[in-house]
């Protein structure tokens, strides 16, 4: 009976080792990042990845994890440089079609728990992962969604425009909302002002349009479409929006819109106009009196004197010491502008 103790507690004993073991290798582990970083490059990293993302063998689920599972517990090398190579692994997903990706993959890497963990670049107390494996796995699905979505846009705008429009309304999410555009943007330009035409007429009680309207707008570069735009437009994209139009305007179109903006639309929108579109107009002498004239403006004067204060020309630089002799509110913003960018202001006047 004795004999008998001793593989039973060599078994136990055996358990609990394993257990131990298993346990500390699913325990986070704190790196410097300087450390972490150099681990990873001690190893090929590319090769393992290349190996394991086979697109033949992706659809075989079982094979796949098999590889996968191998990677995160090999020995002979260190976590950050495993956790390097499942990030990697991961990102290339997004390029493949859903299809071509077993889910259980997927799956696998959405509920990975990263354990390298580093010191939050602006707040050293906080760790956060070196690779955030869930994180790049959520981007996978969400750009399949995108894809998804843009191909349904494509197929609603053979058939029914305003469909389209209505979808993008009625939607909440932003992979649809997103594919959407990304549709649109594959479309003809007939398609486009259809969209275009039914979007404006719903703008100005539907802000949530605005994005959608920005896309056309960049593509059909229509001065009407971008006055209604300026009026009714709000929040995400139309700073862009305005910004990448000052390339694809001629310089008569956009003095002309510029000068709508600040006499038409809400101040907000105006001061982003202002903002893009005065570097591309600043040799312009009725626009740069046009801005002058709205230095004291209470809503919109400290967006002017900021524009005025970019690159100006010598004409710019007389008209706003000219304006800063005395105590006015445009006086004043007129002096802040030329302090705002004193040295490149002597530039211009000693040339």
């Amino acid at each position: 009976m004795k004999y008998q103790a001793v593989p039973v507690a060599v078994f136990c004993l055996g358990v609990f080792i394993g257990t131990a073991i298993a346990a500390n290798a699913a325990e986070p582990a704190r790196w410097d990042r300087g450390s972490a970083m150099a681990a990873v490059r001690s190893v090929n990293v590319d090769a393992v990845v290349n190996e394991i993302g086979n697109v033949a063998s992706l659809s075989d689920g079982k094979a796949t994890l098999e590889k996968l599972q191998q990677l995160e517990t090999r020995s002979d090398w260190p976590l950050p440089a495993r956790e390097a190579a499942l990030y990697k692994f991961t990102r290339l997903l997004a390029g493949l079609p859903r299809e071509a990706v077993a889910v259980e993959v997927l799956q696998h890497l959405q509920a990975y728990q990263a354990q390298a963990l580093v010191p939050h670049e602006d707040h050293g107390g906080t760790l956060v992962p070196l690779y955030n494996i869930r994180g790049a796995a959520a981007g996978v699905e969400n750009s399949w969604q995108r894809a998804e979505f843009a191909i349904e846009a494509v197929s609603l705008l053979e058939t029914d425009a305003a469909g389209l429009v209505s979808a993008y309304v009625e939607s909440g999410d932003h992979n649809q909302r997103s594919g959407y555009l990304d549709g649109l943007r594959q479309a003809g330009m007939n398609d486009i002002a259809d969209v275009q035409s039914t979007a404006l007429d719903q703008l100005d009680r539907v802000p949530t349009l605005t994005p959608l309207v920005c896309l056309t707008a960049l593509i059909t570069t229509d001065t009407s479409a971008i006055r209604q735009l300026l009026v009714n437009g709000r929040g995400a994209g139309l700073s862009s929006a305005l910004t990448q139009l000052s390339e694809r305007l001629g310089t008569a179109d956009m003095a002309g819109l510029l000068t709508y903006a600040i006499n038409e639309a809400p101040a907000v929108n105006a001061s982003l106009a202002i903002a893009a579109w005065w570097p591309g107009l600043r040799h312009d002498a009725a626009i740069r009196d046009l801005l002058l004239e709205h230095l004291a403006d209470p809503e919109v004067g400290a967006t002017v004197a900021l524009a005025l204060a970019r690159g100006p020309d010598i004409q710019t630089i007389k008209a706003l010491q000219d304006t800063a002799d005395g105590d006015s509110v445009a006086a004043r913003r007129a002096q802040m502008a030329l302090d705002m960018n004193r040295d490149g202001l002597a530039g211009e006047v000693l040339r």
